[in-house]
């Protein structure tokens, strides 16, 4: 029954990995979670031979222990919003752009930070991303679209198209803010779950008054999202 269970746990991570891969734009994320089920996969049909090997089954158990960990580890921190609800701005991460189609992960964020909106419309919105592959348009006027077709004020919503990072996003964000705010000022960024703690320690790094309030991630996402994350957190950590 083991071998049956680890069998299907790898076939449907790989066969996620290539749905993905067909359905939206590619990314690192895809390619550990078709590496994870290719893992798994083998363990289920090699099992009496590599269960017969301590090492290899103490170094797996440890791997996939330190994995689900740090995977509940981004979920808590991310499930947890801090927003005050009287922040000077918003600060809106952009996701992918299919051609000129906002993804859902994008849609989610834009949500996210127009029920934020309800709550606070004093608060200037700051939409930040630039265009990457895959897409026709940069994200962050796909996000400034979005949001006036859902009656945000024109002048109420400044683009930021240049960012091909967190880092960048931030960075760009504040010096178009400083611009038009005193200084001192407060800002909310709007983000998925699993990467609001990076993207707070980025925040935080940029010189920003920030707090956060996190759209959920579509569930058939949340494989790559994760283990991207993972391995975005540990390769910054050692930077």
């Amino acid at each position: 029954m083991l071998r049956v269970g680890l069998g299907a746990v790898g076939a449907g991570l790989v066969g996620n990995a290539v749905w993905l891969a067909a359905t939206a734009n590619w990314t690192v994320g895809m390619a550990l979670v078709a590496l994870a089920g290719s893992v798994v996969l083998a363990w289920a049909v090699w099992f009496p031979r590599l269960a017969a090997r301590r090492p290899v089954v103490v170094a797996t158990v440890a791997l996939a222990v330190f994995v689900l960990a740090f995977t509940a580890f981004l979920a808590v921190q991310g499930g947890r919003d801090d927003a005050v609800g009287d922040e000077d701005a918003v600060i809106v991460l952009g996701a992918a752009v299919h051609g000129r189609e906002l993804s859902n992960t994008l849609v989610g964020r834009l949500d996210a930070a127009l029920d934020y909106h309800q709550r606070n419309p004093s608060a200037l919105i700051v939409v930040s991303g630039g265009q990457g592959f895959q897409e026709q348009i940069s994200e962050a006027s796909a996000m400034r679209a979005y949001l006036l077709d859902h009656r945000v004020a024109d002048a109420q919503v400044v683009a930021e198209d240049r960012s091909t990072s967190t880092e960048e996003n931030f960075a760009n964000s504040r010096a178009l803010l400083d611009q038009r705010l005193p200084p001192g000022y407060r800002v909310v960024f709007v983000t998925d779950e699993f990467h609001v703690y990076r993207a707070g320690r980025i925040a935080a790094a940029a010189g920003l008054d920030a707090r956060h309030v996190a759209s959920r991630t579509p569930w058939y996402f949340a494989p790559a999202n994760y283990l991207r994350e993972i391995a975005a957190v540990l390769v910054n950590g050692l930077r």
